[in-house]
């Protein structure tokens, strides 16, 4: 890619969260700490959509046999950087059977986790873990119900006599699960 190209992407992307503060109703003014929570919440759904795309781009990169020699030249990293950032995402995404294996959903955000999560359960699939935009399940014969909170200590205690089993956390969240039926 050429500086210029690079120029422009950065100048649209940038224009991405501007063009919504100034389309906004009431529109963004910045005169009061308020607007900015709101400023940070779009800015961070476009980083989002940006990981997640990039994460796209290079599982299509490999299914077309691009190295991972040539993907991490392409972000200016090495081989082995791109593959541990990369490779458990781009080698398993959409996997898993009947034999019990794991399989990743890839793009989960905190906005579209719970929805993933309860698709999921209904499909008998369990959350045995989660990283960066992904969640890790293993099919199993039980249907599954999930929660999601800030914190632990007493919740965490209520939710445990309730049936719950902690999952895992990854900041601020701590993910729960109880078999249904």
């Amino acid at each position: 890619m050429q500086v210029r190209e690079e120029q422009a992407l950065r100048s649209r992307t940038a224009s991405i969260v501007l063009d919504w503060a100034a389309e906004r109703e009431p529109p963004f003014s910045g005169e009061g700490k308020g607007d900015f929570a709101a400023a940070i919440m779009a800015a961070h759904v476009v980083a989002d959509e940006a990981r997640l795309g990039l994460h796209r781009w290079i599982a299509a990169a490999r299914r077309a046999d691009m190295s991972w020699a040539e993907i991490g030249e392409a972000l200016g990293i090495s081989k082995q950087a791109a593959q541990q950032r990369f490779g458990r995402l781009a080698g398993h995404a959409g996997e898993g059977g009947a034999d019990g294996a794991t399989f990743v959903r890839t793009g989960a955000t905190a906005f579209n986790e719970m929805r993933i999560l309860a698709e999921e359960g209904r499909k008998g699939n369990e959350l045995v873990a989660l990283g960066v935009l992904t969640l890790i399940f293993r099919p199993s014969d039980r249907m599954w119900e999930y929660c999601r909170r800030i914190g632990t200590g007493s919740d965490s205690t209520r939710l445990q006599a309730d049936g719950w089993n902690h999952v895992a956390s990854y900041l601020p969240f701590h993910y729960y699960k109880r078999a249904i039926g």
